[in-house]
């Protein structure tokens, strides 16, 4: 009898224990704030800017994604897998993130964007309204800025596109002859082939920010803001003149899109540490003809 109270006993307490070190969960609240010149940013076509170059601007919409939001501490790096990727836009600012364990946490880091794995056509449904035409290399657009610009010659359309564009950049032509012909003393041609590569140039921005966060169980966080200076875009350390860059959509120029990816990675959010990830990809298609 009393080895079996004995045992009985170790069980209680191995029991109890077990439940007493079950992982508990608490919520993070991530705020995201859009600024120009330290003012709200309005996208109401009404509120006029002027940025750096003297370009006069109304703005209609801001959208954009994020990607690997990852929330940081001593012992623990908490990645978000569901959902993989996050849309924001004027009306959706707040991102709530579930499941994080209780603990002290002191980073966060985010793509801007997608890196060159997770931006396929396709991947993602729920941001189908931010795709990247397929003859550009497909994927999806990172950053949606549109607006109008006050030209000398009057309004123009101001869209300013972040994504990652794919080009023509190199082409072989080669060429296989016949046996000669003795008397035109010509040699046909058997066949012609053509090797052209694409390179696809990413954009993408690696975003880490400082931040003290305390999760408690079955308790929403919310972070410090995260601030976007929206004029950094087109302001430091290259100055952006839509009279030199071209009006209307830039997708097709690589100079403008890699302007925009520099000065983001100058500080569009602040205070955050950012980084800008030049990673080509090739792709060679042969023609027979």
């Amino acid at each position: 009898m009393y080895r079996f109270i004995t045992v009985f006993s170790i069980f209680l307490l191995l029991f109890a224990s077990c439940r007493n070190t079950r992982p508990e969960y608490g919520f993070v609240r991530l705020v995201f704030q859009h600024q120009w010149d330290g003012e709200p940013f309005r996208t109401d076509l009404a509120t006029s800017y002027t940025n750096a170059a003297g370009n006069t601007f109304t703005w209609q919409n801001l959208h954009y994604i994020i990607s690997d939001l990852t929330i940081t501490g001593n012992d623990e790096v908490i990645r978000v897998e569901h959902p993989q990727v996050h849309f924001i836009d004027r009306d959706t600012t707040i991102l709530l993130i579930y499941q994080i364990p209780v603990g002290e946490y002191n980073n966060i880091s985010f793509i801007f964007g997608l890196d060159e794995r997770r931006n396929q056509t396709g991947l993602f449904p729920e941001i189908s309204d931010m795709f990247w035409p397929e003859h550009m290399g497909g994927g999806y657009h990172y950053m949606m800025l549109d607006g109008w610009w006050t030209s000398p010659q009057g309004p123009r359309p101001a869209n300013l596109h972040l994504g990652a564009l794919e080009e023509l950049s190199h082409v072989v032509n080669d060429t296989t002859w016949g046996i000669l012909d003795t008397v035109t003393q010509m040699r046909p041609i058997v066949q012609i082939r053509i090797d052209s590569t694409f390179t696809k140039y990413h954009n993408f921005l690696r975003v880490s920010l400082s931040r003290n966060i305390t999760v408690e169980a079955n308790t929403i966080t919310t972070v410090a803001p995260i601030i976007m200076d929206v004029e950094q875009w087109m302001e430091s350390p290259l100055a952006w003149d839509f009279n030199v860059m071209g009006y209307g959509c830039i997708m097709r120029r690589r100079h403008a899109m890699d302007s925009l990816a520099i000065n983001g990675a100058a500080g569009v959010f602040r205070g955050a540490n950012v980084t800008r990830e030049d990673i080509r990809e090739f792709r060679t298609v042969t023609v027979l003809r």
